[in-house]
């Protein structure tokens, strides 16, 4: 599967390059949620590592941080709004990686 078609960038090599670095950081970002989604449906550090073609040690060290964020955010979510359902408290954290990512695209 490709993401990106060679003949659809532009033919400007710089906005073709500013093109490319926007889908890799788009992509580092699905990665990073990935991750968080697989731990927090029990995935170890050795399945995850080995999707990532990395070993274990790499992908904790890589991604523990970021999925332990994510998760303490959802954990806090859910205990200061005991109302809100589960889809409710999803839709509020995808909506907090959304601003994140578009603070990053912003600098």
């Amino acid at each position: 599967m490709s993401l990106i078609a060679f003949d659809r960038l532009s033919a400007k090599p710089i906005e073709a390059l500013r093109e490319l670095v926007r889908a890799i950081d788009e992509c580092d970002d699905l990665k990073r949620e990935t991750v968080a989604a697989a731990r927090e449906m029990g995935a170890t550090w050795e399945a995850i590592g080995k999707a990532l073609g990395i070993t274990r040690q790499s992908a904790w060290a890589l991604y523990s941080a970021d999925a332990a964020a994510i998760s303490a955010d959802l954990a806090a979510n859910a205990a200061n709004n005991p109302d809100l359902s589960e889809d409710e408290a999803l839709d509020i954290a995808v909506e907090g990686v959304r601003a994140v990512r578009r603070a990053r695209r912003a600098r």
